[in-house]
């Protein structure tokens, strides 16, 4: 796969999509817009991969929007989000199978929006969420005005947007955002042990449980129950859930290979 701005590597059974623009703290530009929609339709696609890490090359995450491109070929912001940005966020969020946001040093703008799209968040404790759209004049995008309330309450998440000020690593820890918080030189090295760790859990009841929680935000209680018992209707009777019984049984960890 030919990719300008992003490199992907696969171990195992984890993907790892870094965005590679370091010299400019991998501020998105339109290259890697399509360079992000081709990697996530990748892993998304393949089934030898049960994890993917998005995460940044060189000292950040990403500082957001590449302010200092002149030659895109959007026609306006709209364009650029649902033509350009919404395919990659679409695959992100609707992928079978967790995203891990590896994250150092700044996550703005769209950046922050690319991080908060991810399922779980390992963050360094350098590291910090900015809605910094407001220093512009501009509201946030990419799904950051759902995402930060979501978390963080209307009126803290309403504060940090138009004051754009940082969620610190501590603070997204306090409000769940982030999952763990680990010093720099841990953070490659624990996201990945994680990302492995769950590559050996199943599959199928990773793949659901991600659908129904992703879902369980937009539809009410009993919505979700109907459709929880539907889904489980199926896997009770799956060579997944045979396994992990007999495992159980057996006092051994299941092997779902």
């Amino acid at each position: 796969m030919d990719l300008e701005t992003i490199n992907l590597e696969k171990i195992e059974k984890v993907a790892i999509i870094k965005l590679n623009r370091p010299e400019l703290l991998n501020a998105v530009n339109e290259q890697l817009v399509w360079d992000f929609q081709k990697a996530t339709e990748s892993v998304k696609n393949d089934e030898s991969i049960r994890v993917v890490i998005i995460t940044g090359s060189g000292r950040g995450f990403s500082a957001g929007a590449d302010l200092s491109e002149r030659k895109a070929s959007w026609k306006g912001s709209k364009d650029a989000l649902m033509r350009g940005y919404k395919p990659f966020f679409e695959n992100i969020t609707s992928m079978p199978k967790p995203v891990i946001g590896a994250i150092a040093g700044p996550a703005a703008g769209i950046g922050a929006a690319i991080a908060m799209s991810c399922d779980l968040r390992v963050m360094s404790d350098d590291s910090y969420i900015l809605s910094v759209f407001s220093n512009i004049a501009l509201v946030p995008d990419g799904g950051l005005s759902w995402y930060l309330p979501k978390f963080m309450g209307f009126a803290k998440a309403y504060e940090h947007a138009i004051e754009a000020k940082k969620i610190s690593a501590q603070d997204c820890l306090k409000y769940g955002i982030a999952n763990k918080v680990v010093s720099r030189d841990e953070l490659e090295t624990i996201t990945l042990k994680w990302a492995h760790k769950l590559s050996k859990r199943s599959s199928q009841s990773l793949n659901h449980t991600k659908r129904l929680m992703r879902e369980s935000l937009e539809v009410g209680y009993w919505n979700t129950f109907q459709n929880e018992a539907e889904i489980q209707n199926e896997l009770t009777v799956s060579d997944q859930n045979r396994e992990a019984v007999k495992a159980f049984l057996e006092k051994r960890e299941p092997n779902f290979d």
